[in-house]
C-alpha cells in the first residue's frame, strides 16, 4: 500500500471517529454550562451592546484579518461618519478609504461601500433580512452571512471562524487539518448542532448569545497552543482533553515563509520636475514643495490608495544595502516611468541615497523599502536652487492631456512589467498629505517628509 493511500485511510478513519463523537456529544448540558460562563465572562463590544444588522455587518467586515482591539477605534469613527447604509452608499470611495486607512486589506472597505449601494438600490437602504440576500452582498461569505443573521437578527445560523473552528476541533479530537473540505463541513454541522431548534419557548437573544459565547470561549480559553482547560466550562465534554491531545489539535498546515522583497520609493518635488503632464491637486496653486503622488491601480498592493512612486528592485545582485543605486535596470525603469507617465523630458535619471529605510510585511512579502530622492535633486528648503541635472527642463509646462489620452498606456509604458505603474498621478502640497488616504508605508513616508521639513525651517 502506498504512503499516500495510508494517509488517506488514516484521514478517513479520523473523520469517521469525529462524526461519531459529534453525534454523541452532550450539546444540551454543554450549552447550559457555556451560557452560564458567558454571562460571567463574555466580552462587551459596541456591536454587541447595540446589535443592529448594519452595525454587526460593519463590525464583521472590520474584524476580518484584524484584531478586535484594533477594530474598536475604527468602528466608532466609521459609524460616526456613516451611521446608515445610505450615507455609506453616497460616499466616495476615497472618503471610505480615508477612514479605513491603517486597517489594512482595503478591498474590504470597497466591498462595504459596494454592498451599501446594493442595500440602497434594492432594500431601501436597509440590511436585507434573508440569508440568501445577505450572502449575495459584496464582500460577504458564508461565515459573515451567518454572523449577520445570528448577531444582527437573532436567527438560527451557525458561524465558523478561527476561534470556533479550533474549539470544535478539540471537542471532537479531530486530528486532521480542519480547513480541509470534509473536516470543515463537519465542523459547520457541529456549529449548527450547538444551536437548539427554533421554538415558541426559545429565550430571546439565544442565538446571539450562543454564537458569541462559542467565539469568546475559543478566544479567551480554548486558545492556540496551550488551552486553559482548567478554566473551560465544557472541558468535561472535550474529547481532546480526555485523550490528552488538546495541545496538538487543531492540526494546521505550515504557513509559507514570507518572500523577501526590496522596493525603492521616491520623494519627488515639483521643483525637481517643473515640467510634467501630471495634474495638480484641485484648486491649489503650483507650489515648489508639492510632492508627486500616485493612486495604486487595481492590480497592485493597496489598490485605490495613494502612495509615493515605488519600484521593485528585481535583480538580486542589487537588493542588499544601497546597492540598488548602481542598478542600471532600476534606473531604466525610473526613467521610463518619469518620461512616459509623468511627462518629464528624456534624461538619465538615477535614485539618490536612501534617506530612510522602512520594513513592513504585506500579503506574502516581507519588504525592505528605501526612501530616496532623485540624484542631485533640489534641496528641501530655501528658495535659491543650485544648478542641478534638471536645469535643462523645458521652461513652460506641457499641456495636461485629456483623461482618455492620459489613461491610454503607450507601448513604452507597458514595458513596466506589462502595465503602467499607475493610471493617476497628482502633485500634492505637503500640507494636504493628511487629507489623502495613503498606504501604510506611504503614511510613514509622509510623516518622515513633514518632520524633516519642519526641522529644516
Amino acid at each position: 500500500m502506498s504512503e499516500r493511500r495510508e494517509i488517506d485511510d488514516w484521514r478517513a478513519a479520523s473523520l469517521r471517529e469525529a462524526r461519531k463523537r459529534a453525534e454523541a456529544f452532550s450539546y444540551l448540558h454543554a450549552r447550559r454550562a457555556l451560557l452560564s460562563w458567558f454571562d460571567a465572562h463574555g466580552r462587551r463590544f459596541p456591536w454587541r451592546d447595540e446589535p443592529t444588522p448594519y452595525r454587526v455587518w460593519i463590525s464583521e467586515i472590520m474584524l476580518q484579518q484584524t484584531t478586535t482591539q484594533t477594530a474598536l477605534g475604527y468602528f466608532e469613527r466609521f459609524l460616526s461618519r456613516f451611521p446608515t447604509p445610505e450615507e455609506l452608499a453616497n460616499a466616495t470611495e476615497e472618503e471610505v478609504l480615508s477612514l479605513w486607512e491603517g486597517l489594512g486589506y482595503y478591498r474590504r472597505a470597497r466591498a462595504l461601500r459596494n454592498a451599501a449601494i446594493v442595500m440602497k438600490e434594492r432594500f431601501n437602504s436597509r440590511a436585507p433580512e434573508t440569508y440568501e440576500d445577505v450572502l449575495a452582498l459584496p464582500g460577504v461569505g458564508r461565515y459573515c452571512a451567518g454572523a449577520i443573521m445570528s448577531f444582527g437578527f437573532d436567527r438560527r445560523y451557525p458561524i465558523l471562524e478561527a476561534n470556533t473552528r479550533r474549539l470544535h476541533a478539540r471537542t471532537l479530537a479531530l486530528d486532521v487539518d480542519p480547513t480541509q473540505s470534509e473536516a470543515e463541513e463537519l465542523l459547520w454541522q457541529v456549529a449548527e448542532k450547538w444551536l437548539p431548534r427554533e421554538s415558541s419557548k426559545r429565550p430571546a437573544n439565544l442565538y446571539r448569545k450562543l454564537n458569541g459565547a462559542l467565539t469568546d470561549l475559543g478566544r479567551l480559553v480554548c486558545q492556540p497552543g496551550v488551552p486553559k482547560c482548567d478554566e473551560c466550562p465544557i472541558s468535561r465534554y472535550c474529547h481532546a482533553r480526555m485523550l490528552g491531545v488538546q495541545e496538538s489539535i487543531p492540526v494546521l498546515k505550515k504557513k509559507d515563509k514570507p518572500l523577501p522583497r526590496t522596493d525603492v520609493s521616491f520623494w519627488i518635488s515639483r521643483r525637481d520636475l517643473p515640467t510634467s503632464n501630471v495634474l495638480a491637486a484641485p484648486d491649489r496653486p503650483e507650489l515648489p514643495t508639492d510632492v508627486l503622488l500616485m493612486r495604486q491601480p487595481p492590480w497592485a498592493l493597496w489598490a485605490g490608495l495613494w502612495d509615493f512612486p515605488r519600484l521593485e528592485v528585481v535583480d538580486p545582485a542589487f537588493q542588499k544595502g544601497q546597492a540598488w543605486r548602481r542598478d542600471p535596470e532600476l534606473a531604466d525603469r525610473l526613467a521610463l516611468f518619469l518620461e512616459t507617465e509623468v511627462g518629464a523630458p528624456a534624461k538619465r535619471y538615477w535614485p539618490g541615497p536612501a534617506l530612510k529605510v522602512f520594513r513592513h510585511s504585506v500579503t506574502r512579502y516581507r519588504i525592505t523599502l528605501s526612501l530616496c530622492r532623485l540624484q542631485d535633486a533640489a534641496p528641501t528648503n530655501g528658495s535659491v536652487m543650485p544648478p542641478t541635472l534638471f536645469d535643462e527642463l523645458e521652461p513652460e509646462p506641457r499641456v495636461t492631456p485629456s483623461v482618455p489620452e492620459r489613461l491610454a498606456p503607450s507601448a513604452a509604458t507597458l514595458r513596466l512589467e506589462g502595465k503602467p505603474l499607475s493610471l493617476e498621478w497628482r502633485w500634492v502640497p505637503i500640507a494636504d498629505l493628511k487629507n489623502y488616504p495613503l498606504s501604510s508605508p506611504g503614511r510613514k513616508i509622509a510623516t518622515f517628509i513633514e518632520e524633516r521639513l519642519r526641522k529644516e525651517e
